[in-house]
């Protein structure tokens, strides 16, 4: 427990130093979005390559980790579609509490595991984006066609082309196949790949901290809360009682506890407003999800140790 908050706090003073470089302009406003694209396009699936091409997953079950990990986000979708009738809300704002139940910003994660967790436990944190960045965007785009307020149709192809070239999903599918390939992982790309890397995280987290938005904190409250219960409360619940279920090594149960009390991830507000979502409820989901997170990630892991210990 205590060597999880000590893993927390360098995060959140990251993520309280991107919230200050923003709002004090020593960092200008229109210079986050290259830091993020920067981050995104190159620095994070290096990290991702390297995490996964350097482990070996005998005796962890991945194949298992990432079945019950898939099951448990399509869970939590049909939970949030279950809710809808006794939330009474229109159509845009539930597509929003949609995603916030089941979009979680696993660059938290990821950097909590580098420092707090097993070196095998962090690369099952890498390899749980391959399945999750498409199906989550699906499942989202999938809520947003139904119930968002659209100008026009949602353009699946250009979806599916997004899904496939998502850089994550190729750094962590290079990195899959890595792992079993030595050819694939020579000295020289490794040491390349953790040096670019290792600006991945501080990066990220600088820039997850320069986006919360405490305004948003008041649109819809109830929904606002709703959300957030369903992200840091029933979501945790889920993936530790699917990973226990399925019998996959304590260890993974503990990781699979980590995703599902994850806070929200950004891209939630990115796609309300692309897709006609309530990007407010989005904007402040994520702002309270990401501050709370620090209490619910080291009670939710302390739980999993304790049922799998």
């Amino acid at each position: 427990m205590m060597s999880i908050v000590a893993g927390l706090v360098p995060i959140a003073a990251t993520l309280f130093l991107g919230w200050m470089a923003r709002r004090t302009q020593l960092v200008p406003g229109p210079l986050w979005p290259g830091i993020n694209k920067l981050a995104y396009l190159v620095l994070l699936p290096a990290l991702l390559y390297v995490t996964i091409a350097q482990t070996s997953f005998a005796g962890l079950q991945a194949g298992t980790f990432v079945v019950v990990a898939s099951l448990s986000f399509l869970s939590m979708g049909l939970i949030a579609v279950v809710l809808k009738p006794l939330l009474r809300t229109d159509d845009p704002s539930f597509s929003s509490v949609f995603q916030g139940g089941i979009r979680w910003n696993g660059f938290v994660v990821l950097a909590l595991a580098q420092t707090s967790l097993m070196p095998s436990q962090a690369a099952l944190v890498a390899v749980a984006f391959a399945p999750t960045v498409p199906l989550i965007n699906v499942l989202c785009v999938a809520a947003l066609s139904v119930w968002g307020d659209q100008g026009e149709p949602v353009n699946l192809r250009r979806v599916l082309f997004r899904i496939v070239t998502n850089p994550l999903i190729i750094g962590c599918t290079l990195g899959a196949i890595a792992s079993f390939v030595p050819a694939m992982r020579p000295a020289l790309v490794i040491a390349t790949g953790e040096l670019i890397g290792r600006a991945a995280l501080p990066l990220i987290l600088l820039a997850i901290g320069a986006g919360l938005n405490f305004a948003a904190i008041g649109a819809k409250p109830n929904l606002v809360a709703v959300a957030v219960l369903l992200k840091l409360v029933v979501a945790p619940a889920v993936f530790l009682g699917m990973g226990l279920l399925a019998g996959v090594p304590g260890e993974a149960v503990v990781v699979l506890t980590a995703i599902g009390a994850a806070p929200g991830a950004a891209s939630s507000y990115v796609l309300a407003k692309e897709l006609g979502g309530n990007a407010d409820i989005s904007a402040g989901h994520v702002t309270i999800t990401t501050l709370l997170a620090f209490i619910s990630l080291p009670l939710w892991i302390s739980v999993a140790v304790h049922m799998t210990g």
